[in-house]
C-alpha cells in the first residue's frame, strides 16, 4: 500500500568513544530542506528516497552535518519493517552527520632502542 512520507533534516553529529556511539541531535534547529513524496510503498523504496535526498542537501550544504528524518502522516499505515529500519539506521538517516571520534588512540610507538656505542 502505497504511503506519503516528509523527508526533513535536522542538525547533528555522531560522537565515537570507548565502547559507544552517541547521537547528538538538535531538535528545534533549523532544517536544511524538506521534501513529501507520495506513492512509496516498502521500506527499501524509503531508503532510496532518504538517500537521494540527503544526497542533494549535501550538494547544496557541503559542510553541514544532518539527520534525515522520516515522518509518516498522523493515521497512515507504516509498511513492514519501518520502524525497526528507523531504529536501526535502516534507511540511511545518519549517512549524512559527520563524525566526531574520542575514542582513546593507542600510545605513540616506542622509540627506537639506541644500540650502545662500540668501544
Amino acid at each position: 500500500m502505497p504511503v506519503t512520507i516528509t523527508l526533513s533534516t535536522a542538525p547533528g553529529k555522531l560522537t565515537r568513544e570507548d565502547g559507544y556511539t552517541a547521537k547528538t541531535i538538535e531538535l528545534l534547529g533549523c532544517s536544511l530542506a524538506n521534501e513529501t513524496i507520495t506513492a512509496i510503498s516498502t521500506v527499501p523504496d524509503i531508503a532510496a528516497a532518504v538517500a537521494r535526498f540527503g544526497a542533494q542537501v549535501r550538494a547544496d550544504h557541503p559542510d553541514a552535518s544532518f539527520l534525515v528524518l522520516v515522518r509518516l502522516p498522523k493515521g497512515q499505515r507504516k509498511p513492514s519493517g519501518f520502524d525497526t529500519a528507523s531504529k536501526h539506521n535502516g534507511f540511511g538517516q545518519d549517512d549524512f552527520m559527520h563524525v566526531e571520534d574520542r575514542r582513546p588512540q593507542p600510545a605513540e610507538a616506542a622509540s627506537a632502542p639506541v644500540s650502545p656505542a662500540a668501544a
